[in-house]
């Protein structure tokens, strides 16, 4: 049998596809990669958040140690040992189910990323209330990549509520039931239900009196993580908050967003910058709210 002759002509067309096959096979290992290792990080929320549920009835009555972090004396920024006690036990779980993944946590130091993948925990979201006794306080875990939350899980104990987001879809587990969230459509000012917080930042006095003047269902609390959570399931509008760090919004913005809110700084940034933060429930309140905001 005759071999078919390459000319030299064809040389550069046939290594040119050779390339182009092992270009696209190596994405599509990229890409099964990442949907498996995303699949297991959603295992893992689910996992981690019976295993806080677990953690913290068998611990619950342990003695409560509380210590001020703030350098200002007039301000209590309380942590307990059971703020160090929830991270260190979430910081071991991941390190040991994703050993190159970063982690950023409220008590401990940066654990740096292999692989761009950062887990943001704050171990109770919330101190304030977990001291007082009150149970709206939780645990956040959320992930980043490539400086976008993805994923973002928001526990309470307490309450015995967990919140879930993956996959552009928020759930709330309630009594063993799962429910997808979504958010509501009002935009009415007169109807909206709104929260603020501005964490002792009085300069932002002027903002509460400009809302105030629109709506009579303006509270100037918030329920930390709880809100947005509320936010999600259409029991809120709005919350408003100045000062909040990265560990505060990284699992509450998946949560929002994929609920059908918006969630951005006050100068519509990134919510991942964390700082002021503005979370509503549909995008024409979002950015009426944005103009008193910048105003």
């Amino acid at each position: 049998a005759n071999t078919p002759m390459i000319s030299a002509a064809d040389k550069p067309k046939i290594i040119g596809i050779i390339f182009s096959f092992i270009f696209i096979f190596k994405n599509f290992l990229i890409k099964l990669y990442t949907y498996m290792d995303q699949n297991k990080a959603i295992k893992f929320l689910y996992n981690l958040s019976s295993k806080l549920n677990k953690f913290y009835k068998s611990n619950s009555k342990k003695k409560l140690i509380i210590n001020n972090k703030s350098k200002r004396k007039k301000i209590f920024n309380p942590v307990t040992n059971f703020d160090k006690g929830f991270e260190k036990m979430i910081r071991a779980y991941i390190v040991k189910s994703f050993p190159n993944d970063g982690i950023i946590g409220e008590e401990f130091k940066e654990k740096k990323t292999k692989n761009k993948n950062y887990w943001i925990i704050d171990p109770i979201d919330g101190t304030k209330a977990f001291v007082a006794g009150l149970p709206t306080w939780s645990n956040l875990v959320g992930m980043i990549y490539k400086k976008k939350s993805i994923m973002g899980m928001a526990n309470f104990p307490e309450l015995k509520k967990t919140y879930i987001s993956y996959n552009n879809t928020s759930y709330i587990l309630d009594k063993n039931k799962k429910k997808k969230l979504k958010t509501n459509s009002v935009t009415n000012f007169k109807k909206t239900k709104i929260l603020c917080n501005f964490h002792n930042q009085n300069k932002n006095l002027k903002i509460l009196k400009k809302l105030d003047k629109l709506s009579k269902n303006i509270s100037r609390i918030t329920l930390d993580a709880f809100s947005y959570c509320l936010l999600a399931e259409g029991k809120l509008d709005a919350v408003i908050e100045s000062n909040l760090k990265i560990y505060d919004v990284a699992a509450i913005i998946p949560i929002v967003e994929n609920a059908g809110g918006f969630i951005t700084t006050w100068n519509n940034k990134n919510a991942e910058k964390a700082g002021n933060i503005l979370a509503t429930s549909n995008k024409k309140l979002h950015y009426k709210l944005l103009k008193i905001l910048k105003s």
